[in-house]
């Protein structure tokens, strides 16, 4: 299955954009999984960044689903990994 996410974010006064494709595992579960695929690529981001603060402004899961408050949960929480 392939879900479309919209990630914002703020890292050293410059905001961020990616739009994206994502490939998911099954079974997927909605906003919930998305959340945490959107997730997954802000690690990605923050590692290539050396770890630094980032802002997650605003994720958008298919155009009109706001998961941000899902996404700013896990990234407070720390680490996750996809198992299926």
């Amino acid at each position: 299955m392939t879900i479309n996410i919209d990630i914002y974010l703020k890292f050293e006064d410059n905001y961020y954009q990616k739009s994206g494709r994502f490939s998911t595992l099954s079974p997927f579960n909605g906003a919930e999984d998305a959340a945490k695929y959107a997730y997954i690529y802000i690690k990605q981001f923050k590692r290539k960044h050396e770890n630094k603060k980032i802002e997650i402004n605003k994720v958008i899961y298919e155009d009109t689903i706001d998961i941000t408050a899902d996404v700013q949960k896990l990234n407070k929480n720390g680490n996750l990994y996809l198992v299926k």
